[in-house]
Parts: C-alpha cells; sequence; structure tokens
C-alpha cells in the first residue's frame, strides 16, 4: 500500500513526534484484523526532509514482520530519496524493542552507510505511543563505529 501526498502536502519532518503524527492515523484506518499484524513502513523524505513518498513494504503475523534491507534501499533509491525512516508496529501495544527489532535497525544502518542514504530513525508505534531508536541513543549502541550525527 502507497500512500498518496498531494503535490501541495508538503509536510515537514523534524522529530519523531511528526513522524508518529503522521502514521498513527494510517494505522488507525487499518481494519481491526489488520491491526492485530504487524506493519512495516518506509517514509522516504526529499530535501528539507520533506516527505516525499510513504509505502507499507511489509504486512507480517501477531508479532514479527520481515524485512529485507535490499528492499528498503531499493524503494528509497527509486524514489531518489534523501532519507528514510523506517517504522513498524506493535499490536501488542508494548514499544520495548525485540532483538530481531534491534538487529533490522543495525542492518539498516550498515546498509544506509553503503548505499550513502542515511537511516535518520526507527520508531515502534502503537495506537497509543511510540519508541524512537534515535530519540534513545540506540543508533550509537548498535552501530558504534559509525559517526552518526542526526538531527531530526
Amino acid at each position: 500500500m502507497t500512500i498518496r501526498l498531494r503535490p501541495h502536502q508538503k509536510i515537514r519532518i523534524s522529530s519523531s513526534v511528526d513522524i508518529f503524527q503522521l502514521l498513527q492515523p494510517i494505522l488507525r484506518r487499518c481494519s481491526k484484523r489488520d491491526r492485530a499484524r504487524e506493519h512495516f513502513w518506509i517514509l522516504c523524505l526529499g530535501p528539507g526532509q520533506t516527505v516525499c513518498h510513504l509505502e507499507l513494504l511489509a504486512l507480517g503475523t501477531q508479532n514479527k514482520v520481515l524485512i529485507d534491507p535490499r528492499e528498503v534501499y531499493s524503494l528509497a533509491l527509486q524514489q531518489n530519496a534523501c532519507s528514510i525512516v523506517a517504522i513498524h508496529n506493535h499490536p501488542s501495544g508494548r514499544l520495548k524493542p525485540s532483538p530481531a527489532d534491534k538487529s533490522i535497525t543495525q542492518q539498516l544502518l550498515k546498509g544506509s552507510e553503503f548505499v550513502n542514504l542515511r537511516l535518520l530513525d526507527h520508531l515502534i508505534i502503537s495506537e497509543g505511543g511510540y519508541f524512537s531508536f534515535l530519540d534513545e541513543g540506540m543508533f550509537e549502541l548498535l552501530n558504534p563505529e559509525a559517526s552518526i550525527e542526526i538531527t531530526l
């Protein structure tokens, strides 16, 4: 599923709150059955951190969704993105990252260095809140050798 934005809708992302406020209504519009499954979205940002594309990349089960970093970066490059944000939901409402969440974030961070396309954040969202890997200092923990200086 691709979320279409009208040309006049220039949404600028400056914080994790902005990302959550963009995705929360989309999650709420899903059917009750789909809300019980994990979703993985990629938010592509253009110059000035304006949203240029948002796509649901994968739909999983109640407690996992499979993601291939190649698909993430392939989509981002096709959209001519300057940077991306990874977002997925936890239907349980529990916002603590799982080992699999940490692993995919680490893979995405390494991939971002390779393709020279910044991963700005990875959010875990629920209907009532969110967890930001960037805000919680997880990027530095997952990829200590990288020189990450990201400001949203």
